[in-house]
């Protein structure tokens, strides 16, 4: 009883293991690297940048407005530090695909 049991789950076992290895490979060609790549790396990287473009939105707005205005009267100088410092960041981070467009472009 004993070995008719032990071949049966080898029979068992070896059965599944051809059954998953076919599955194995297909998930091979999807190609998950970029995607673990870009939510272990780049994702934390592109929030660590939105962060520090939040902090610096203020003072980098107030300094490029004080050099620029006996020049130019441009009044979207906040508009442009805004989107180049906070929205570009935070879309990368939270609009972008999962794997996708990761030279950030």
């Amino acid at each position: 009883m004993k070995i008719a049991l032990r071949r049966l789950l080898i029979s068992v076992q070896l059965g599944a293991l051809i059954a998953i290895t076919p599955a194995a490979g297909f998930a091979e060609e999807v190609g998950t690297g970029p995607k673990i790549f870009d939510a272990t790396v780049l994702r934390p990287l592109g929030t660590v940048k939105l962060a520090v473009g939040m902090i610096f939105l203020i003072p980098a707005s107030v300094l490029y407005t004080l050099l620029r205005m006996p020049f130019d009267s441009d009044t979207g100088v906040y508009q442009e530090a805004a989107d180049m410092l906070v929205v570009e960041p935070a879309n990368y981070v939270f609009r972008r695909p999962l794997g996708e467009d990761l030279s950030g472009d």
